[in-house]
């Protein structure tokens, strides 16, 4: 039987923001997709949610929020992972900047309602955003939705309070894989090669024609990488 796949989401986001990889891996392997981080309101409470829904071995795609997760917790994750797959991610704890544009997010979905920030998010985070499925950006903006403000604040507060993990990344030692859009501006391509520099033996992939969303921008490209990344690290046999 193949390995399980965990697929860990980002910022207000679930199965959804996946849709490619479960229409593409269902029924290949085994799929997780942790549920209930999203109402937490640290880190660390964030990855006691995920921990108890780790298989005791997985390969490990996290990505955003799902990577700051992961490498924050990598102490208590290390033992359960085959490979991991870190996308449009960063080690580097909050910068000033980042915090300005997450605070003016917040006061939109406060004043204007979820939804609002969730459009104007969506803006900011994939390269051309009007250009995805319309079905594709309804769901999006419904698991915003569904999540409400009062998640969406915590998880907010979290990012913003997350810790520096540079140096959690020496303590990596499985496969790992790092994939970023080549636009992206929410963790820009250098967070992920600070990422190679520090994880021994990884590899990078920058995704031409994407932005911080990777998964759904390039679904095509994202996939037959990840596809090849599995079948070379295998560990049982099928």
């Amino acid at each position: 039987m193949l390995d399980p796949l965990v697929l860990l989401p980002g910022l207000q986001s679930d199965h959804r923001s996946w849709h490619y990889q479960i229409q593409h891996f269902g029924g290949k392997r085994p799929l997780i997709v942790p549920e209930g981080q999203q109402y937490c309101d640290s880190i660390e409470a964030m990855a006691d949610v995920v921990l108890e829904q780790l298989p005791a071995r997985c390969h490990l795609a996290a990505w955003s929020m799902g990577g700051y997760i992961a490498l924050a917790a990598m102490p208590r994750f290390r033992e359960r992972l085959i490979s991991l797959i870190l996308v449009d991610t960063s080690a580097r704890p909050e910068d000033p900047a980042s915090t300005n544009r997450r605070k003016s997010l917040l006061e939109l979905a406060e004043r204007e309602g979820i939804v609002a920030a969730a459009i104007v998010n969506s803006t900011q985070s994939a390269l051309h955003a009007g250009a995805l499925p319309l079905e594709l950006r309804q769901s999006l903006v419904s698991a915003w939705d569904d999540f409400g403000v009062e998640a969406y604040r915590g998880q907010q507060n979290a990012i913003m309070q997350r810790p520096d993990t540079r140096a959690n990344l020496a303590l990596i030692d499985c496969p790992t894989l790092i994939v970023v859009g080549e636009a992206d501006t929410t963790t820009p391509p250098e967070c992920s090669y600070e990422l190679q520099a520090g994880i021994d033996g990884s590899e990078l992939h920058v995704i031409d024609k994407s932005g911080h969303c990777v998964p759904y921008e390039q679904p095509h490209a994202f996939n037959v990488l990840v596809e090849q990344w599995l079948a070379r690290h295998q560990s049982r046999a099928v």
